[in-house]
Formats: C-alpha cells, structure tokens, sequence
C-alpha cells in the first residue's frame, strides 16, 4: 500500500519521493448494497480506498484487484473506470486511477503490518478521519460516473528530499495521536484545491 499523500497510501500511498517524481497508484471503490469498503491506515490510523502502487509488469486492473485482495481479504471484479486523479504535491505527485468493483468473495483479513481496520460504510456516514483527497472519489464511485479526471492540490506538502523515514519522524516528534498527526501533516486544503479537468460521464 502506498498512495501518496496519498500519501501511499490513492496515499494512498507513502512511497518515499524524489526530487519532482510522478507516482502512479490505483485506488478502487468496492461497492455493494449502497456501501463501500474503506480500510484504515496503521501508520496514521486515517481511513481510505483500498490501494495502492503499481507493480512492474501489472496493469491498473490488475493493480486495483491484488490491493484490494491484499488489504481487504475481498476477491472483487473491476466493474468500470471511475477516473483519473492527480495529487500534486511540492515535489511529488500521485497520478492515481480509481476504479469501482463488486465482491465476488471473501471475508475482511487485512494485513495487519499495514491496515489496522477495514469495513463497509454508507455514503453518509463516513469514517471522520478520512483522508481528504479521497473524498471526491468515494463521492464519484457512488454518484456512478465514468471518465472523470480530477487535479487535487496539496497532497505532498514537504520539499524536496523529504522521505517516508522523515515523514514518520516528523509523527513521532509530534506527540499527537496518529490521527490528528496526519491531519497536521496533511491539511485539507478545501474544496478550492480541487478542479475538474475533464466531464465525467454517467453511462446510461
């Protein structure tokens, strides 16, 4: 799991960053009955979509399928692309594709290195600790949109040379709970900090 921020973690997804790299993720909104499956973050104890990097030789697809496996416990099927989105950091930025899913089987068994929690949540009663950038994506799984491009600003706050190892020290240091670290670390920026870049499409 690594989503830059989105972190790694669509973190989702801390991966350590170089000097101005560009990091491709995936992210995917498993959906069922009105309800989709978030999982929490062990690093910083903050709740998202189910994903992560992209390994060499994978396709998207594939990506989506195997985190979802390995952070839920869920074997799911890609049922359409929900969008693109660019988290655009100072000196990372997280190009991830989000895609909506159905179960097809399994029980929740995270991996407990990396997800603390993991359950099904109904578009109004999301987790308060939710990573920001994730919630125009959870918005746009459930709205049943296609094609979406969407450019998010502020996902890596730090300069240059500023690496994971860093970033936990930088938790540690605080003396705050995870949580409230991460939002401390990771400000929400506001509505204003994110624009679309391109229509999405309802299909019919």
């Amino acid at each position: 799991m690594t989503e830059c921020a989105d972190a790694s973690v669509s973190v989702f997804y801390f991966s350590p960053p170089f000097s101005m790299s560009v990091h491709l993720a995936v992210s995917t909104a498993i959906i069922e009955s009105g309800r989709v499956v978030l999982i929490q973050r062990e690093d910083f104890r903050v709740w998202g979509l189910p994903g992560g990097d992209v390994d060499p030789g994978e396709s998207l697809a594939q990506a989506a399928v195997r985190e979802s496996l390995e952070e839920t416990g869920l074997t799911i099927a890609i049922t359409r692309l929900v969008g693109m989105y660019s988290l655009v950091g100072n000196a990372h930025s997280t190009i991830s594709a989000v895609f909506a899913a159905r179960l097809v089987a399994g029980a929740f068994a995270p991996d407990p290195h990396e997800i603390s929690d993991v359950g099904w949540f109904s578009p109004d009663v999301m987790p308060s600790e939710l990573m920001w950038w994730h919630r125009q994506r959870i918005r746009d799984a459930f709205a049943g949109v296609t094609g979406v491009v969407w450019r998010q600003e502020g996902g890596w706050p730090f300069p240059p040379g500023f690496t994971r190892r860093d970033l936990y020290a930088a938790r540690d240091a605080s003396g705050l709970p995870r949580a409230e670290a991460f939002r401390q670390l990771f400000p929400d920026p506001g509505q204003q900090a994110q624009a679309p870049e391109a229509p999405d499409v309802v299909p019919n």
